[in-house]
Formats: structure tokens, C-alpha cells, sequence
């Protein structure tokens, strides 16, 4: 699962490079703000999020303290607004928390669902809220992050 979403923020990040000039495209190894959410009723905060953020998308990850845990969320927006992060939408949102252990969940499989609550999207900064239910190994495999939140200035 962690090669998935690694492989998923590199095919991100490639698509973000196509087109467009090179001064839509904001990448970084950590901005400064939140990203935290609670994961199946424990909390969780991202000791320094990597984000993408483009004319079409936005895509936040990042570890835990304990390099554990990690937490992206991939989803096509270019304004304030919700977007689905459910399983088979048109629109490309996905959610994801994968742990060093090999477990992990996805809204991209069937029974996912979610949405990202986007207040503030601009140049240099994102604010926004999130939960899903993402599906791990088996459709009884449930995973609800709640409370998800980032504030990220970069």
C-alpha cells in the first residue's frame, strides 16, 4: 500500500509538470501548519507534510512522528469547494493511510467514501477539512479517519 501511494503522488506530480508553466506548480518537503486528522479513534498529526499543489490539484502527505503512519490525500481542485474522495467518482479524489507494517486502506476501492472541504486554496496556502472511510483488505476492512484537518502555508 505504500508503494501505491507513493507511486500515486509520483504520477501526480509528473501529471502536475504537463503544461502550464512552471510557476503553477508549488512542491515542497514541509510546509508550515497542520496536518493531523483521527484515525479509527486514535489521533494523528504529520510531523512535516510534503504537498503539490497545482492549477488542477492539490496532494498533502506526510509521517507521524514515528514514521509509522502516513496519510495522503490526492484530490482535483483549484478553488475553495467540496471534492469527493469516494470510490468510482469521475473526478480523481482519493484518500489513503498506510502503515510501515504493510496494513493499508483506500477510498479508491469499492465500499470508499469521502470528501475533502476545501476554505482556503491559494498560491501559498490551503486550509481545509476531510474525513473518509477508506477499505483495506477485505470490504469488512474498514478504516474511518475523522476530524481531518490541514493548514498549510508554504
Amino acid at each position: 500500500m505504500r508503494r501505491a501511494t507513493m507511486l500515486l503522488a509520483a504520477v501526480f506530480v509528473s501529471a502536475a509538470g504537463c503544461g502550464g508553466s512552471s510557476d503553477s506548480t508549488e512542491v515542497g518537503p514541509g510546509g508550515t501548519g497542520i496536518f493531523s486528522a483521527t484515525l479509527g479513534g486514535a489521533s494523528w498529526t504529520a510531523a512535516s507534510p510534503v504537498y503539490l499543489i497545482n492549477t488542477s490539484g492539490v496532494n498533502i502527505s506526510g509521517y507521524d512522528a514515528s514514521q509509522t503512519t502516513n496519510v495522503t490525500l490526492t484530490f482535483l481542485a483549484s478553488a475553495p469547494g467540496t471534492y469527493s474522495l469516494a470510490f468510482g467518482q469521475n473526478v480523481g479524489g482519493l484518500g489513503t493511510v498506510s502503515k510501515t507494517n504493510g496494513q493499508g486502506w483506500s477510498t479508491v476501492h469499492t465500499g470508499g467514501t469521502g470528501s475533502v472541504v476545501v476554505t482556503t486554496l491559494t498560491a501559498h496556502h490551503a486550509v481545509g477539512t476531510f474525513s473518509f472511510d477508506a477499505i483495506g483488505s477485505s470490504a469488512t476492512d474498514v478504516l474511518h479517519v475523522t476530524n481531518g484537518k490541514f493548514d498549510i502555508t508554504f
